[in-house]
């Protein structure tokens, strides 16, 4: 998938309904948070500080 942006943190609140349904399947299944912004996304290449879910 071809996004945008650089990464989930960087997005701006009105862009969320311009590309709903992009990011809804990247954070569909989160395994890595932003250490930044608390952001979630299944894979940690699309945060800017992520860290791996343990739980």
């Amino acid at each position: 998938m071809k996004l945008k942006f650089k990464s989930l943190c960087g997005i701006k609140k009105n862009a969320f309904k311009d590309h709903f349904d992009e990011i809804q399947l990247l954070v569909a299944r989160p395994k890595f948070v932003c250490g930044k912004c608390a952001r979630v996304a299944g894979c940690g290449k699309h945060l800017c500080k992520a860290r791996k879910l343990t739980a």
